[in-house]
């Protein structure tokens, strides 16, 4: 199979993009984008079990947003809790961000 020059993983030899770096694979040089350095990536400096706090937040948002609503009508229940689970989602997302800030000061 062939490899990867960028991130050394093995491609399948129909590709023409790499999955994880997006590097062209094909031999005629033109990149299909500007690779993303390892330290501009979001939160790379954390372990993978971080990445779950988005997800709890947002199950937490959407179990809160359901039961806060249970007794409201039908338009309410149905808006209501998916509206919790995106705003749940994102402030994991910033928990995220500040987690992996404080990391990286604590690094240097």
């Amino acid at each position: 199979m062939p490899i990867c020059q960028e991130c050394n993983i093995s491609v399948d030899p129909e590709w023409t993009v790499c999955p994880t770096c997006s590097i062209s694979l094909l031999d005629d040089g033109k990149p299909t984008r500007r690779p993303v350095p390892r330290d501009e990536r979001y939160a790379s400096n954390l372990s993978w079990y971080y990445h779950l706090i988005p997800v709890l937040t947002g199950i937490l948002a959407l179990a809160a947003g359901d039961y806060l609503v249970s007794e409201s009508d039908p338009l309410l229940r149905t808006i209501f809790p998916p509206f919790c689970l995106i705003v749940g989602g994102w402030i994991g997302l910033i928990l995220l961000g500040i987690i992996a800030s404080y990391q990286s000061q604590k690094v240097k």
